[in-house]
């Protein structure tokens, strides 16, 4: 870690900005400019070397501060996977000012809805009763919420594995159709009907002879 000794004042080497963990801290100069202060910001989101002139949008804990050019970019040899980026900013900012981002808030706010691409129609749903996604998907536009009405329809759910496989598949299905989950009445999930006890898989001998 960078250190003082005796009176000397901050020289703005930047070791502090580059050594600190969670990039938490920022280095604001007031020397040169006391109304518009040089502030460095630690980045490590590239290795790539930020050009000089190349705008960044600053941000603060409340949100973006808007974009600002780069005054200087530079990689300290104790330290060469932090690269720190000055900017100078107005001092009524520079204290609030806490990071910066290359990639404008348009491409990164998460969307208000996220529509995934629906299930082709021709892809199997039950594997056990060679159901189609497009014959589930008929029932629920004319209006079936049930899953047992599903499986009096079309048999899936109704193989062997007893709907373990095909119920995660239909319930996408429904929420592709704009279905809530709440509006679905699940179907009756069909107990073990053949019980074998782990020593039938080990080939090991009963009491009363068999194995």
């Amino acid at each position: 870690l960078p250190y003082f000794t005796d009176d000397q004042d901050c020289i703005g080497c930047g070791k502090c900005v580059a050594v600190c963990p969670g990039l938490a801290i920022t280095l604001v100069d007031y020397r040169k400019d006391k109304e518009s202060p040089i502030v460095t910001f630690p980045l490590e989101l590239t290795s790539e070397k930020i050009d000089v002139g190349q705008l960044v949008m600053v941000v603060s804990n409340d949100g973006e501060l808007g974009e600002f050019e780069v005054t200087r970019a530079r990689f300290l040899t104790e330290f060469p996977k932090t690269q720190l980026v000055s900017v100078k900013l107005p001092s009524e900012i520079a204290k609030t000012a806490v990071g910066i981002k290359l990639i404008k808030t348009g491409y990164t706010e998460p969307m208000d809805l996220y529509q995934q691409p629906y299930t082709d129609d021709d892809i199997i749903v039950c594997r056990c009763e060679r159901v189609s996604v497009g014959e589930i998907r008929k029932w629920i536009r004319y209006g079936v919420r049930d899953f047992n009405e599903l499986k009096a329809l079309t048999k899936a759910g109704m193989g062997a594995c007893g709907g373990k496989t095909c119920t995660s598949l239909i319930n996408r299905i429904f929420r592709e159709e704009g279905i809530k989950q709440e509006n679905i009445i699940p179907g009756t999930k069909r107990p073990l009907f053949v019980e074998a006890p782990m020593g039938a898989f080990a080939g090991l001998k009963t009491k009363k002879g068999g194995k």
